[in-house]
C-alpha cells in the first residue's frame, strides 16, 4: 500500500511530549536529492505509488529563522539555513520532473510552513498532497505548557491551517488534551477550530509521558515514591509490563481525572468523525467515487486511532480491531499499484 521514505532527520524544536529532537539532534542532516530519488524510483518499479516522506519536519527552515540569523548578523548561521532551504526546492524540484508522474506524497511539517508561499506551491508542484501538521493546542496556554509557542492560536491558527489546502495541500491536523492548562471547555473550542479550519483529518490524543521526552521526566518524579508494581515492574517503566496487563499511563492532571479526559476525547472523535462532518469535509477531493473512498479511509482511521487506542472497554476494542480489519481490504485495493519495472 503505502512505502516510506526519509529525506531529512533532526528536528530544531523542542516540544516538551516528543523525544525525536533528543533522539535524533536538533541539527537537521539533509539527504542528497539524488539519493531519495533514486530510492523513489525503485519503489515505484516494486509497485508503490504512494509514499510517506517520514522526516521528524519537513519544514528545517523557517522564514522566522532566517529572518532571526539576518538580525543577528550571523552570517554563517543564515549561510547554513538558506543551504538548507535551497536543498528542500531542490528535492521538491525533482520529485516534480523525476519521479513517476501518478506517485503521490505525504509528510510530517511544522505549522510554520503556512507562512512560507513560495514552500507551500513548491510542495504542491512535487505531488505532495498531504502533511500532518502538528497543531496540539488553540489556546496561547496550551502550547507553553508544550514548548510550542511558536504555533498560532485562536482565529490566526484557523487562518494559517486554510493556506495547506489553498496550495493544494490537505491536512492531517494533530491535538492532544489533558494538558495542564486544558478545561472542559477546550474539547469543544478543539472541535470547533479543527472544522472550521478545513482539516481533511484530525487525531485527537491524550498527553502520555513516552520515555525520553520532557513530560516523561515531569511525570517520573511525582512517581518516585509509588511502589506500584505489575508484574514485578515499576509503572514507571510501563512499556516493558506483558502488554495483557500493561496499564494506559496518562499525564496527571490538575482538576480532570483520566477517565474524564478520555470520555470527551472520544466525543471529540465521534464528532469530527460522524458521517455528516466526513461528507462535508470530502468536497476536498472532486468525484463521488473519490468523495466515498474519503469516507471509507475516514471511518477506518477513526476505528483504528479512536475505537481501540482509547476505548477501555475490551469488547468494543474487540469490536473495532475486527471492523477495522474489515474495512482495511477495500482501502487496500485504493491505494494499489501495479509494479512499473520499466520505471527510470
Amino acid at each position: 500500500m503505502w512505502a516510506s521514505v526519509q529525506t531529512v532527520r533532526g528536528c530544531p524544536k523542542h516540544c516538551s511530549f516528543c523525544s525525536v529532537w533528543r533522539t535524533d539532534g536538533q541539527r537537521p542532516r539533509i539527504r542528497s536529492a539524488d539519493a531519495v530519488v533514486q530510492e523513489l524510483q525503485h519503489l515505484r518499479r516494486l509497485g508503490f505509488r504512494f509514499v510517506l516522506l517520514a522526516d521528524d519536519n519537513f519544514y528545517p527552515v523557517s522564514l522566522t529563522d532566517l529572518e532571526l540569523a539576518s538580525r543577528q548578523g550571523n552570517t554563517q548561521r543564515s549561510d547554513e539555513l538558506k543551504a538548507i532551504r535551497a536543498e528542500r526546492f531542490e528535492l521538491m524540484e525533482r520529485l516534480a520532473e523525476d519521479c513517476s508522474p501518478d506517485m503521490v506524497f505525504f509528510t510530517q511539517i511544522t505549522m510554520e510552513a503556512a507562512e512560507d508561499h513560495v514552500f507551500l506551491e513548491a510542495m504542491s508542484k512535487a505531488k505532495i498532497k498531504g502533511a500532518l501538521v502538528g497543531i496540539e493546542a488553540v489556546t496561547p496556554q496550551g502550547l507553553k505548557d508544550i514548548y510550542k509557542d511558536f504555533n498560532a492560536a485562536g482565529e490566526e491558527l484557523v487562518n494559517r491551517l486554510r493556506r495547506f489546502p489553498e496550495h493544494g495541500v490537505q491536512v492531517l491536523g494533530s491535538f492532544i488534551f489533558g494538558l495542564p492548562s486544558d478545561r472542559p471547555e477546550t474539547f469543544e473550542t478543539t472541535l470547533s477550530v479543527a472544522q472550521r479550519a478545513h482539516l481533511a483529518f484530525a487525531q485527537f490524543v491524550m498527553l502520555m509521558p513516552f520515555p525520553g521526552t520532557v513530560d516523561f521526566e515531569r511525570w517520573e518524579k511525582t512517581m518516585q515514591h509509588d511502589e506500584t508494581r505489575i508484574a514485578g515492574i515499576p509503572v514507571t517503566r510501563h512499556w516493558l509490563i506483558p502488554s495483557g496487563v500493561r496499564p494506559k499511563i496518562y499525564s496527571p492532571h490538575p482538576v480532570m481525572s483520566a477517565e474524564e479526559i478520555r470520555q470527551r476525547t472520544q466525543k471529540v472523535w465521534d464528532e469530527f468523525y460522524s458521517l455528516k462532518s466526513i461528507w462535508r469535509r470530502s468536497h476536498c477531493v472532486k468525484s463521488i467515487k473519490s468523495r466515498l473512498a474519503f469516507l471509507l479511509i475516514s471511518k477506518l482511521y477513526r476505528q483504528m486511532y479512536a475505537n481501540t487506542g482509547i476505548a477501555i472497554d475490551s469488547a468494543r476494542v474487540t469490536r473495532s480491531v475486527r471492523w477495522a480489519r474489515w474495512m482495511a481490504k477495500p482501502c487496500r485495493m485504493l491505494f494499489s499499484a501495479r509494479p512499473m519495472p520499466q520505471c527510470r
